[in-house]
């Protein structure tokens, strides 16, 4: 009997993600909330215990956090230069179209999706299985030291996600959004750490330097991951230089088209064939990137961000 409701429940789990894929007017994080449903229940088929290898799409698996390791990929010696603050924001829009369906962030979202990583919090896909939540509460404390979030983090790492006792955090962390402009800013600076600035310099070591270039790197990082796996930033940077050649081997344009196209793969037919189906259905995400950089390749606002499923502007 158990058997046989963990096999209806996967069985329901890939349904809802095949009919998702055929409606793709929805938002990367409905793919999120069932892919977490189909890992939960692939899991418990395989008897295989806690969630180890879980991802949603977009995501590395829970052993590997970020940062972005420099295995695999050629890596500067010192930092790039952090682009403009009008273009990091635009840049960032783009992605939140794929990420929230729009330009702007959604710093109040907050939601345990089942993928095996605890709750994750805003658009920039922060999780509680590893540091990234902490840190920003810690940032945010030194703007606001009473803030009632400090109280969550004896349940975060090196507490292990399935131990830990987040009741309340939900509500917590929309309260605080809500009072105090600073957890946002505390958001967006652990993502330039962890994203943004590690994007630039995996872009400028290999080359890459417009504008559209960093928002390829950032959102590809965004979604796939900074791990060693076969489907993450470093891996898709590693098979466009086999394909391709550096920066100097072709143009700048031709480095970035070949390694889209790589991205368009791995997307297609991902290595975790858990989220494979959820991964496959984000692959158009890829479509709106390439037109950018045939049509705006130096995101002179307004940019239109368009593929098969969205028609969104940045101003």
């Amino acid at each position: 009997m158990i058997w046989i409701t963990h096999l209806g429940l996967m069985d329901q789990a890939r349904t809802d993600l095949e009919a998702v894929e055929g409606d793709m007017t929805n938002t990367r994080r409905e793919f999120l909330s069932l892919a977490g449903r189909y890992c939960a229940s692939s899991a418990l088929i395989a008897a295989a215990g806690p969630l180890a290898h879980a991802a949603g799409p977009g995501h590395e698996t829970v052993d590997k956090p970020l940062p972005l390791p420099s295995e695999g990929m050629p890596m500067p010696q010192t930092s790039a230069s952090k682009p403009d603050a009008n273009l990091v924001r635009r840049i960032k829009a783009i992605s939140n179209v794929f990420e929230v369906g729009g330009t702007e962030p959604d710093y109040a979202y907050v939601e345990n999706l089942g993928d095996g990583r605890g709750y994750t919090v805003t658009q920039y896909g922060f999780c509680t299985y590893n540091s990234e939540v902490s840190q920003v509460i810690d940032r945010y404390a030194a703007h606001v030291p009473q803030t009632p979030l400090k109280r969550f983090l004896a349940q975060l790492p090196p507490v292990k996600w399935t131990d830990q006792d987040l009741r309340g955090f939900a509500a917590a962390w929309r309260r605080e959004i809500k009072a105090s402009k600073f957890l946002g800013q505390a958001c967006d600076e652990e993502a330039d750490i962890l994203y943004l600035g590690p994007a630039v310099e995996a872009a400028v070591a290999v080359g890459v330097r417009s504008p559209v270039g960093i928002s390829i790197f950032y959102d590809t990082l965004l979604q796939h991951g900074g791990s060693g796996d076969p489907d993450s930033l470093p891996t898709i940077i590693k098979r466009t230089l086999e394909e391709n050649g550096d920066v100097d081997s072709s143009s700048e344009a031709e480095f970035l088209r070949t390694f889209l196209a790589v991205r368009h793969s791995v997307l297609e037919h991902s290595h975790n064939q858990e989220t494979r189906d959820v991964w496959r259905a984000s692959a158009r995400r890829v479509d709106a990137l390439r037109k950018l950089l045939d049509g705006n390749p130096d995101l002179v606002p307004p940019i239109k961000v368009t593929n098969a499923d969205v028609d969104v502007t940045v101003l």
